[in-house]
This record gives C-alpha cells, sequence and structure tokens, in this order.
C-alpha cells in the first residue's frame, strides 16, 4: 500500500511540474495595486504608463495600461508605495501614501487631464478603502496595532481575535502542545487545530496544528513582525491545508534608511492587584522582564536590505493553587461515614504524597491546600533576514528565526513539578521573479522545525522501594472522588521533533479581464518522538476510603518490551487553478480548483499497526496486523472548489457586495495520529488489571508471573477505514464606505463540518435504548465486546459541526492620529464531538472521551469552544494637546498617546459528570458517565452563579441503576470574560529618534474572570455528591497588572 501511496504521489507531483508550476501562498504575504486610468471624459486610456514604487526601498515596477484602461501590480511587498500614470498630451498623475497589506488589492484610479507631462497632479491615497474585488471574509491586523496596542506577553497572536468571526477557544489549556495560554481561536465555528499559521507563506503550525507558542504562553517577536492577515470563510483556491481560518504573518525588512529599536518591558507583583484566589489577598511574587532590539537597513541602497531582532524574556511567577487532599482525620482512618482500616500497604503512601491541608473541610475527609509556587521561564528569541532587489525583474530573500523557551511549572498536587523545554526554528528562502509586467514567478523553500521535551519530577524523595515497576519514573495514584492526582500524567515524560520541508511555488498571470494563478506545494513532515504511556503503572481507586482500605479498583501498566519510541515519515502535496474574472466593472468573479493528497504515515522501523475490523480483536493471537498501513488513505479524491463573487452596486466605489462559498480539507497529518501511534499493540504492551489482589510493587511481580490477574491488552487504534475531515463555509457580506477611512460591514458565516475525528473507547458493555424511560441501558448479563482487551481507545472520523453566525464592524484605518476598529459576533456551534485530533483531553471543560463510543449522536450539543456573543474594541489616538505650545511646554504636552482593548465573551459550556462507572459498562472511560437533571431543572436554573457554588449539586441525580444519564454534553454554562487593557504612552523626539515611555495595565477593572468549575465528578460511589463539586478553583485571566516600558526608536 506505501509504494502505491509513493506512486500516486509522483504522479500528482508531475502534474503539478507540467500543468501548474506555480505555489499556494504568494498572496499570503503580498498585496495588490490596481486601478484604471481615463481622461476628463471617464474614458478609458490604453498605452498609459504606471509605475508603482516603494517608498521604503525604491522597488520599482513599470506596468502599461491593457485596452480598459487597466493596471494591476501584483505579489507586492506590504508597505507604503506611490504610484504614478504617464501618457504624453496630459499631465502626470500621482498618487502617494498607497498602503499595501496583505491579501489587499489597493484602488489606484487615476483621471489625467490634457496638459505636459511636465504639469504634476498629485492625490493622497487609495481611491477607496472598500474591498472591491475580492471575495473573502476576513482582515488584516496592521503595523499601528501590532506596535501600539496593550498586549499581555507582548504575543501579537492574541490580536487576531480583533476580527469579526474569531473568537478565543478559552479552554484549551489541557493542549500538550498547542500554547498552554497562548491564544488558541476558532475561526468561523471550526475547531481551534482547523485554523492555518503561515509565515512568510510557509507552514508553521505546531505539531498539535495550533498557533506556535513557547513556555511562556506566548508567541514572541512583536517587534520583528510588520503585519498580519486573517481569513475567516470562504478563502480562494491558493490556500489549504485548514478546513477553519488562515492566519498568514510577514516579517518587517530592511529599507534605505538604517531604522530600529532598543527596548524594555518590566512587570513586577509590586505593581498588580491580588488574585481572588491568592491566599489572604497577598499577591504571590512575580517578575517578568523582556528586553531586546531590531535594527534594519541598507547593505547596498535599492538593492541589498538586511533585518534583525532579538527579544529576551526572564519571568518568575508566583501561582497559587488548590489541592484537594486527605484530612488529618483520614490519615488516622477516620471519615464521616466511619472509621476505616489504614492498610499498612498504603500507609507510607499517605504519609509521603498526601501533606495535611490547611484549608476548607468539604466534610467527606478531604480538605483544601492552597500553596504558592514560583514557576520561572526563560526564552530567548530570534529573527533575521536579508532581502535581495537582484535587478528590474528578481527579488530574493531569507529569513531565519529562532526561538527556544523552558519552564519548570508546579502541579495541582504540591508535591510534582513539570520541567519543559521548547525549541522552534523557521528557515524560508524565496525567489520572486517577473518575467513581464503581468506575469510573475514566486518559489519557495522553507525547513521548520518544532520540538518539545517534558519531564515529571517530585519534589520529595521517593524510595525506590515505593515504586511501581522498574520504570525510573514514578507511576501514578488517582483517586477518582476528587482527591488531586499522584505523580505523572499519563503521557510525560515525553518529547517531540517534527521537522518540516516545504517546497512551493506560484505562477500569476494577469490579462485584461483576468488574473490567474497556478500552484503546487509539497511538504515532507519527520516526526521523531517518544512518550511515556503509563510506564511507571497507575493504581486507580474509586474513592478514599477503598483507597485507605488498600482496595484498588484498576491497575494500567506496560508489560516488559513495551516500546513508545516512534519516527514517522509522511508527505503533503497539493495544486491548485485560480482565477479572478473581472466580468464587468461591477461584478468580479473568483474562481478556484484546489487539490489535496497526503500519504499514509509510516514509522522507519514500521513499528505501527492497522485494526483492520473490530471483527480482528475478537480472533487471533494479537487482534490487528502488525506492519500494516495505519489507515487507509481517503485523501485521494480531495478536490475543493471554491467560489467568491464581488459586486459593486448603484456603480459607487463605496459599497461592496460579497459572497462566496467553498469545500476544505483537514489532512490527516501528524496532529491526527500523533497520540495513537505511541500506543499501539504489539509495540506498546500495555494491559488493564480490573481485578488487583495487591496494591504496590507487588503487582510488578504478579504481573511478570500472569498469576491470579485478569490481565487485558490496552491499546489505541484509528478506524482503518477512515473519513477524510473537511468543511463546507459559506458567507454574505455588505461592506460599505461610511467616511474617509470609515468602513462598516455586516455580514453572515456559516460552516457545515463532516467526518470530523471522534474518541472514546469502543471496549463496553453493549447498550439498548429503555423504551419506558428513554435511556441508555446496559443489556443485563452481556459482557464486553471485546473480553481479551481492556481500553482501547479509537479515533474515528464520523463528528459532525454546524456553525451560523453574525458579524458587524466599523473599522477606521489610521488617519489624523486615530485608529479604532469594533467587531461584534453572534455564533452558534454546536457539533457531536470538539476534540479527538490530538487526544481525548482538548478541552478542559468537556469530558476526554465519548460515553458511548457506538453513539456519537448521543453527545450533540453545544462546541466545547461556542461562544455566543464576542464584542471587541481596539483603538489607538494621538491626544492632539500642545500643538500650539512651545519651548519646554511644548515638549510636555505633547506626544502622548493611548491605545485600548475591550473584550467581552460570553460564557462557554461545559459538561457535569458522573465521575465512576455507575452503569457499570466496565468501558475505561466509565468515569465520563452523565447524570440525570433533577425534576424541573435544566442547564439555565441549575446555574447558581456564586465561584463558591457556580451550580446547584442538587440540580443533578443518578439515573436509574445500570442506564446512561440524560444530560446534554456542554449543557451548563461557565461565567463571562470582561476585560479592559489600557496602555498610556509618552512620545519623546530627540532629533529624528523618538524615546517612548509605556505604562500598560492589563485587566484595568480588575474583574475576577473565572473560569469554568472543575464538574469531572459529581458524585461518590456510595451515590452521595461530592462537596466542593461546583467550585470554581481559578481564573480565565489575571487580575489586574501593569507593565512598564521604555523604547528608543531610531
Amino acid at each position: 500500500m506505501r509504494a502505491w501511496n509513493r506512486v500516486l504521489l509522483g504522479v500528482w507531483l508531475g502534474a503539478m511540474v507540467v500543468i501548474a508550476p506555480a505555489a499556494a501562498h504568494a498572496q499570503a504575504t503580498t498585496g495588490t495595486i490596481s486601478g484604471t486610468v481615463t481622461d476628463e471624459s471617464k474614458a478609458v486610456l490604453p498605452g498609459v504608463t504606471v509605475q508603482v514604487r516603494n517608498v521604503e526601498t525604491g522597488a520599482m515596477r513599470a506596468l502599461t495600461t491593457d485596452a480598459r484602461g487597466g493596471f494591476r501590480a501584483l505579489n507586492l511587498a506590504p508597505g507604503i508605495y506611490t504610484a504614478t500614470a504617464e501618457l504624453q498630451g496630459f499631465t502626470t498623475a500621482r498618487r502617494d501614501n498607497l498602503t499595501v497589506e496583505i491579501g489587499r488589492d489597493v484602488a489606484a484610479d487615476f483621471s489625467l487631464k490634457v496638459g505636459t507631462l511636465t504639469e504634476q497632479v498629485t492625490v493622497q491615497g487609495a481611491a477607496t478603502n472598500v474591498e472591491l474585488s475580492s471575495a473573502v471574509a476576513g482582515g488584516v491586523v496592521t503595523t499601528t496595532q501590532i506596535a501600539e496596542l496593550p498586549l499581555n506577553g507582548r504575543s501579537f497572536m492574541q490580536l487576531a481575535t480583533l476580527q469579526p468571526g474569531v473568537t478565543v477557544s478559552r479552554a484549551t489549556a489541557r493542549d500538550f502542545t498547542g500554547g498552554f495560554g497562548n491564544t488558541q481561536v476558532s475561526i468561523g465555528g471550526a475547531r481551534p487545530e482547523m485554523t492555518g499559521y503561515l509565515l512568510e507563506g510557509t507552514n508553521i503550525s505546531d505539531i498539535s496544528d495550533k498557533a506556535p507558542s513557547s513556555m511562556a504562553g506566548v508567541l514572541l517577536g512583536v517587534d520583528a513582525v510588520k503585519e498580519f492577515s486573517v481569513q475567516t470563510h470562504d478563502y480562494s483556491a491558493e490556500f489549504g491545508r485548514a478546513a477553519g481560518g488562515v492566519i498568514s504573518a510577514v516579517t518587517k525588512s530592511g529599507s534605505n534608511t538604517v531604522h530600529g529599536a532598543v527596548f524594555e518591558f518590566l512587570r513586577d507583583s509590586k505593581f498588580d492587584a491580588p488574585n481572588f484566589f491568592d491566599p489572604g489577598g497577598v499577591t504571590p511574587p512575580f517578575t517578568r522582564n523582556q528586553f531586546g532590539d531590531t535594527a534594519g537597513g541598507p547593505i547596498l541602497k535599492n538593492k541589498l536590505f538586511y533585518f534583525g531582532s532579538y527579544e529576551g524574556l526572564r519571568q518568575n511567577l508566583s501561582l497559587t493553587r488548590l489541592a484537594r487532599l486527605p484530612t488529618a482525620a483520614a490519615h488516622n482512618g477516620v471519615l464521616p461515614t466511619g472509621a476505616v482500616a489504614i492498610n499498612p500497604l498504603v500507609k507510607p503512601y499517605l504519609d509521603l504524597f498526601y501533606p495535611i491541608p490547611d484549608g476548607k473541610d468539604f466534610g467527606d475527609g478531604t480538605a483544601e491546600m492552597r500553596h504558592t509556587d514560583i514557576d520561572p521561564t526563560h526564552e530567548n528569541f530570534l529573527v533575521g533576514k536579508v532581502d535581495w532587489q537582484i535587478g528590474a525583474t528578481d527579488t530574493v530573500f531569507a529569513r531565519v528565526s529562532s526561538d527556544r523557551s523552558d519552564t519548570t511549572a508546579h502541579q495541582e498536587h504540591p508535591l510534582f513539578v513539570e520541567p519543559t523545554t521548547t525549541d522552534t526554528r523557521y528557515f524560508t528562502a524565496q525567489d520572486q521573479h517577473l518575467f513581464s509586467s503581468n506575469v510573475l514567478n514566486v518559489a519557495r523553500g522553507a525547513i521548520n522545525r518544532t520540538a518539545r521535551t517534558d519531564d515529571f519530577i517530585a519534589t520529595v524523595d521517593i524510595p525506590r522501594n515505593l515504586f511501581f515497576t522498574e520504570d525510573p519514573h514514578f507511576g501514578s495514584i488517582t483517586i477518582q472522588s476528587g482527591v488531586s492526582g499522584v505523580g505523572s500524567t499519563a503521557t510525560t515524560p515525553v518529547n517531540y521533533d517534527q521537522t518540516l520541508f516545504q517546497f512551493s511555488d506560484t505562477l500569476t498571470m494577469s490579462t485584461v479581464k483576468h488574473t490567474m494563478k497556478f500552484g503546487g506545494d509539497v511538504q515532507r513532515y519527520h516526526f521523531d518522538g517518544f512518550s511515556y504511556s503509563r510506564w511507571g503503572g497507575e493504581f486507580r481507586f474509586t474513592n478514599l476510603q477503598n483507597f485507605l482500605r488498600g482496595s484498588v479498583n484498576r491497575f494500567t501498566g506496560n508489560l516488559p518490551g513495551t516500546d513508545t519510541q516512534r519516527n514517522m515519515r509522511q508527505s503533503y502535496a497539493a495544486f491548485f487553478a485560480q482565477d479572478e474574472w473581472r466580468a464587468a466593472n461591477d461584478l468580479t468573479l473568483n474562481y478556484g480548483l484546489r487539490y489535496e493528497f497526503v500519504t499514509i504515515p509510516y514509522d522507519l522501523e514500521n513499528r505501527v499497526a492497522g485494526l483492520l475490523s473490530f471483527d480482528d480483536l475478537q480472533s487471533g493471537p494479537l487482534g490487528v496486523t502488525p506492519g500494516s498501513d495505519f489507515f487507509k488513505n481517503p485523501s485521494k479524491l480531495d478536490f475543493a472548489p471554491r467560489l467568491g463573487v464581488a459586486w459593486k452596486p448603484f456603480g459607487r466605489d463605496a459599497t461592496s457586495v460579497k459572497a462566496g462559498a467553498g469545500l476544505f480539507y483537514q489532512p490527516l497529518t501528524t496532529s491526527f495520529y500523533r497520540g495513537t501511534t505511541f500506543r499501539i499493540y504489539p509495540y506498546f504492551a500495555g494491559v488493564d488489571i480490573r481485578t488487583v489482589p495487591t496494591f504496590g510493587p507487588a503487582v510488578q511481580q504478579l504481573l511478570a508471573q500472569g498469576t491470579g490477574l485478569a490481565v487485558q491488552k490496552r491499546s489505541e487504534f484509528i478506524e482503518y477505514n477512515t473519513k477524510q475531515p473537511y468543511t463546507t463555509q459559506y458567507h454574505a457580506s455588505v461592506q460599505h464606505e461610511v467616511g474617509r477611512g470609515l468602513i462598516a460591514e455586516v455580514g453572515y458565516i456559516g460552516s457545515r463540518g463532516y467526518n470530523l475525528p471522534f474518541y472514546g473507547d469502543p471496549n463496553s458493555i453493549p447498550v439498548r435504548l429503555n423504551q419506558a424511560d428513554g435511556h441508555y441501558q446496559v443489556i443485563p448479563g452481556a459482557a464486553l465486546r471485546y473480553p481479551d482487551w481492556g481500553r482501547i481507545r479509537t479515533r474515528i472520523n464520523i463528528a459532525r459541526s454546524w456553525y451560523n453566525g453574525m458579524t458587524a464592524s466599523l473599522n477606521r484605518r489610521f488617519l489624523n492620529g486615530l485608529l479604532f476598529q469594533g467587531s461584534y459576533t453572534y455564533g452558534s456551534s454546536r457539533d457531536t464531538w470538539s476534540g479527538g485530533q490530538i487526544g481525548g483531553s482538548d478541552f478542559e471543560n468537556g469530558a476526554g472521551s465519548a460515553t458511548d463510543w457506538w453513539n456519537p449522536q448521543a453527545e450533540l450539543g453545544p462546541s466545547s469552544y461556542d461562544v455566543r456573543h464576542t464584542l471587541i474594541f481596539n483603538a489607538v489616538y494621538q491626544l492632539p494637546f500642545g500643538k500650539s505650545l512651545s519651548g519646554a511646554a511644548a515638549q510636555l504636552a505633547q506626544g502622548w498617546q493611548i491605545g485600548v482593548i475591550a473584550n467581552y465573551a460570553s460564557g462557554i459550556p461545559f459538561t457535569p459528570l458522573i465521575g465512576f462507572d455507575y452503569a457499570k459498562d466496565l468501558s475505561s472511560d466509565g468515569t465520563l458517565q452523565k447524570p440525570d437533571f433533577a425534576p424541573g431543572r435544566n442547564g439555565e436554573n441549575t446555574i447558581v452563579g456564586s465561584p463558591d457554588n457556580w451550580f446547584d449539586l442538587n440540580g443533578f441525580v443518578l439515573p436509574p441503576a445500570g442506564e446512561y444519564g440524560t444530560v446534554p454534553r456542554n449543557s451548563l454554562r461557565g461565567p463571562d470574560l470582561r476585560v479592559v487593557d489600557l496602555s498610556i504612552f509618552k512620545n519623546q523626539k530627540i532629533g529624528a529618534q523618538n524615546l517612548q515611555f509605556r505604562v500598560e495595565v492589563f485587566n484595568l477593572l480588575n474583574r475576577a474572570n473565572f473560569a469554568t468549575p472543575n464538574s469531572g465528578a459529581l458524585f461518590n460511589a456510595d451515590g452521595t455528591p461530592i462537596p466542593g463539586a461546583s467550585q470554581i478553583t481559578h481564573t480565565a485571566t489575571t487580575s489586574r497588572q501593569l507593565q512598564l516600558g521604555v523604547k528608543f526608536v531610531f
């Protein structure tokens, strides 16, 4: 099968070279200046010489108007341009201050008067700021917004949310490689991993297909980024490998003038308000220093330029965490339910790992322990870029960047820390060749690497005789009734290292009515990794009482010989054809077709296996086919049509009506199979032991002997006949210029998702619908579907999604010292599952996997990232003070500037869970079963609204014995979010230089923006409610924080 994949890939690559020697991301980094030249009577003028010049670099493009008087300067780097139009017998016309942005077509019409060439008429700016030719929904975050708006952490990716249709996925904190606090977004209702991230047109999405980030939870380099675009819906066939939106950034370049900056930013807890959960209302110690510089200029004027940037981050962050631990009475075997004889095997673990808590007593033998710890973080970001204008027809650039970070994060349990390092390195080189004024080619190559290493370390010495296995890492102890877990997670220690090799090439041809693009893109994935996967073993107990007794519910571990090292390889290829047809003066059609193909991933040592059929689990010694393909390739016919319309009604440039629709695929690359590849049988020899006669190291001896234990194999699989995930997108909007530089837009966006990843354990006792009460009931007397197996979590592409949204925005471009933008989105996102792309814990507000893998429709509900209302406003205003003053008074009064970002977002949904296998379906995911609502209660009237008790526990009851509850997934809503960030700058001119003093206040109103409650377990194993299960234990944002900064700009 792998040979067939290579043959098919070769055929398509050959077709790409012959048919379409082009690439997929040209417009991802450039813009266009176009227009029509007429005389005073509005008659078109062919043969006019139009020259477009980059003010900063002197780069020149010469064009001649066609028979309709039109011209198009394609693939212009973002920046400020001047355009002139000359024709014998007419005066020369000139337009200054034409701002080219990523993906924007700048209108630059000319009206020539009869006269001589030496006479010149100059006009400022574009003819209109309305987008008249593109049907794509989205916008651009400008240089001014990036540099001047307040950014907590100085991560420019936060600004993606300024665009309508973009919402923050506030619940992705569990995502293993997707940011740890960095802004993860849902665009147009798509899953966060369906957003594509491009830098200089090359793919920089992380291993989880999320926004690149670091251990500081930020994406540094804000001073190195010139601007970035956010395409939210119906982008053209040029773009692919993302079924949601596309975020595309470009770095700055040098110019004919030496420019740069030196900066320092300081954060200190002395300036901050205490967090709502800080003990005693005292702010824990916190310091952060961010410092660096940028410099760019000419090596050879008008020919060769350099740009470089460095930023360092040094942080000591103190966080208050809440652990739930056994009380002093419990340590003596005294529980509210009665005395318990503590098992001598348990006693040393109880004494070592469970310090006596001193906080709120929950009345069930546990109490709260607040502990404040310092998490140190170091990061270094570096970028270097060289641009070379070889001649009138060739421009090349090369850019290299590096971002290395490390941190040591304390855990909820006070005795464990997680050291982590990340290392990202990006290299891109590009050649742009102009065959003629209307034919242009861009070739681009890139090598992008993302690496991450995690460990898990105890802060106390653990005697070797307490280890459960021979592995050098201690395992874990889980008490399902809400007690804080002990030991490592299911996957740490772990290391991931992915290198992406990419080549693309784009050919653009422009005629009188058409701008045609043909392109192709080839990417090669090298993914090398290791995952711990419970080598140290995990003991699980249903409640605190059973833990004290040593009554084990389940042991999970690995047999000797388990191998979780993988070296995966995979290829991706795509090509497209796209045309922009100016069908009439007031109508433009955009249509195209894209084809995408991926090969089946394989391991260099052939350590993968395919589950060809679930029937195979009931036959043969293994139940799987070692060495077979991971899954059957679903991408061989992935053709994606795109269609867009831009109409200029009333014959005026002030209004544009846009609509579009398209099909968008999400290729099955590393993020889809990464978690599974480490845990696939027989190379991963994991076992579940449901009947465990002992606790502690003795389990290893019994396991080796195979005596008296019901051992079941454990694995993960991907459905062999997997389907290709894709979305259909459609939108319509009206854009109108209501004043100079002021654009209003209203629109509708919608999408449907098909064949999306769904995740769960199919190995459970079968269920049936109980017609009498509407519950699904475990069939009495039935056995596990696959009795020789334990947990066999499996990904199957069967989920669906539905999104409908209304958007409105008002945008004023920077003019006369004022810029502002307001965006509102009303959206409704529903699906039958929200995660499953990277693993079972994509969202901390949702269940890790489905209750019943065989019934995905039962999981229908709001998406875990569903935000109904999002309102965000941003502005930069240069205060007009002191213009009439002089001397010292002028120095004091002038140069003041404010920036603001105000954000409101409604609450995200979450799912209340029973917390143990109440229905006794024997699934490994039995703890994820849902309760029933109490009579008369629902998702709205159950909410109390207090952080100590966000919802009423009495609003839920256990379903009838042996049945699943009927509370829908994501049926409750968490708190809303309201944040105002403010910056105040003082710009002090020193000759041609500027010394800028900055004060930035984050969460100015000091609002406690609470996260969702930890509702993972509502009931103890005896059916009694768990006190504190509805409590919120942390905030989604910081309290009010102050940042001081100084920047010298030269």
